[in-house]
């Protein structure tokens, strides 16, 4: 059975989760560098704003990503997606073993590569499989990609408390063997490729560009800004190193786990741009309560803070799929490449202000920017699902 012939209430279960187990994977070894900046601070002597460009070379090939979701959309990519966790593995957990700054950069730049070539495609994937519930499907998909970030820094951490940065190549087999059991499973998944004029997506992308990417770089403030610097900055509030890599896991990430399961569902009944308004003013709030608060009583604040500012990344690749349905994978290449290229540019930015003032200052502009992003929303048209 094709997934275009899915009756509304047969959710292809096995495949979904496949692809999320491999995202699940694929994720946990890209989130190796947040946790890890502490001791890369210390061993390379950086500054914030070098920093902040480490995340911005993982993700500049994310400009890529319109392309290879354009090829996505005539060929198959699955063995891209397949062999995406070994790679990107690889280039992880070499991070520590690197002699200097620059061959970090490299490592990270050639990183990015892997990184675009799973993420363009395998979305697509969930939403061909699940044409009538792309919201679900993208919860399970994007649940794995969090749960990955739970992990991973935990990983992280326990690995160079263990061994050192210069041990964590170890870990790298778990990749690998993940990209084999991806390869046995995603070559038994087949895809009915577009074939639709390319022409009938760009109407499409202009009606969503400018709203959209308001409203993405207004997240990318506040998620780059605790994506990349929440452990540094509980380690330079009285926490440890490893207690601030344990309490982003634990207390941030796992929380977006549980958002994103909850959140994707909801905007099938409720509709997306409600569910976003609700996710984004929530996390300005519980923004505000962590950076008002003092001490151990401000990780109260951070369940709630990633249970609504990871949730809704789901909603709006499901957004995004709603007006494309004939070109899931090019449009899912074009969002990503605005989303991961405007991350990095975010980043830099907070780590400039970090710099310029305080990590304090900066997060607290950040979660501004998100809920002042909401504006953009009055410009987006009404989705048409296929």
């Amino acid at each position: 059975m094709s997934p275009q012939s899915n009756p509304r209430d047969d959710f292809p279960y096995l495949p979904v989760l496949a692809v999320s187990a491999g995202h699940f994977v694929h994720d946990t070894f890209s989130a190796f560098l947040a946790p890890l900046l502490p001791w890369l601070l210390d061993k390379f002597a950086l500054t914030y704003t070098e920093a902040g460009l480490l995340t911005a070379f993982l993700q500049a090939p994310s400009i890529f990503n319109p392309f290879i979701g354009y090829l996505g959309d005539r060929v198959s990519l699955r063995y891209f997606v397949a062999f995406a966790p070994a790679t990107t593995a690889t280039g992880m957990a070499l991070m520590g073993v690197m002699p200097n700054y620059w061959a970090l950069a490299a490592l990270l730049l050639m990183t990015g590569f892997s990184v675009a070539a799973f993420h363009a495609p395998a979305p697509a994937f969930i939403a061909h499989l699940a044409p009538k519930r792309t919201g679900r499907g993208m919860s399970f998909f994007m649940a794995g990609g969090e749960m990955g970030r739970v992990i991973g820094p935990m990983l992280a951490v326990w690995a160079v408390g263990l061994w050192g940065l210069e041990g964590m190549p170890r870990l790298l087999l778990l990749g690998w063997a993940m990209s084999f059991i991806l390869f046995l499973e995603v070559r038994r998944i087949h895809i009915k490729v577009e074939s639709s004029p390319l022409s009938e997506l760009w109407p499409i992308l202009r009606r969503l560009a400018l709203p959209l990417t308001v409203l993405v770089l207004g997240r990318s403030m506040l998620l780059g800004a605790l994506g990349t610097f929440l452990p540094t900055f509980l380690s330079e509030t009285g926490m440890t190193k490893t207690q601030g890599g344990l309490a982003f896991a634990l207390l941030y990430e796992l929380f977006g786990v549980v958002g994103a399961l909850i959140i994707g569902p909801w905007s099938d009944r409720v509709g997306r741009v409600p569910v976003i308004v609700g996710a984004v003013l929530a996390s300005g709030l519980a923004a505000a309560g962590f950076l008002l608060s003092h001490g151990w009583w401000r990780l109260l604040w951070l369940p709630p803070l990633g249970f609504s500012a990871l949730s809704f990344q789901p909603v709006l690749m499901a957004l995004v799929q709603d007006y494309a349905p004939n070109h899931r994978a090019t449009a899912n290449g074009a969002y990503l490449a605005l989303s991961f290229l405007s991350r990095p540019v975010a980043v830099v930015i907070v780590g400039a202000l970090a710099d310029l003032w305080s990590l304090h200052t900066a997060f607290a502009i950040s979660a501004a920017a998100a809920v002042m992003a909401l504006i953009a929303l009055r410009g987006l048209p009404e989705p048409q699902s296929a």
